[in-house]
C-alpha cells in the first residue's frame, strides 16, 4: 500500500529543502515572464515570473505570481512564504517575494 501524502504547496516542505538558516543567493538580473500555452503554442499572457536562486551546494527556481523589484544580482536574499511541492522526482519552489538580508 502506499503512503498517503498531501499534495500541493506547502512551506513545511520548503522548509526541508531550504532550512530556514541556509544562505541564498539571488543569481538572476530580472525576472522571467513565463507565460500561457494553449494548443503547444505560447501565447501573449503572462502568467508568472520567475527567477534562479543558489545555495552553497544547489540551484533552483522559485516562481512568482506578480512582478517583483529584485535586489542587485548575487544579494542574499530571503523569500516571503516560500512553499515547495513535490511532483515525482522534482520540486517547485513558489513565493509571494523577495527581499535582501
Amino acid at each position: 500500500m502506499k503512503a498517503k501524502r498531501t499534495s500541493g504547496y506547502s512551506e513545511e516542505v520548503a522548509r526541508i529543502y531550504v532550512p530556514e538558516d541556509t544562505d541564498i543567493v539571488l543569481l538572476s538580473t530580472k525576472p522571467e515572464p513565463r507565460v500561457k500555452w494553449e494548443n503547444h503554442k505560447p501565447t501573449d499572457e503572462i502568467t508568472s515570473y520567475r527567477v534562479l536562486c543558489g545555495m552553497p551546494d544547489n540551484y533552483f527556481y522559485v516562481k512568482l505570481d506578480k512582478k517583483v523589484k529584485l535586489p542587485p544580482f548575487k544579494s542574499n536574499i530571503k523569500f516571503k512564504h516560500l512553499q515547495a511541492c513535490e511532483v515525482d522526482n522534482n520540486v517547485w519552489f513558489k513565493a509571494e517575494d523577495i527581499q535582501e538580508v
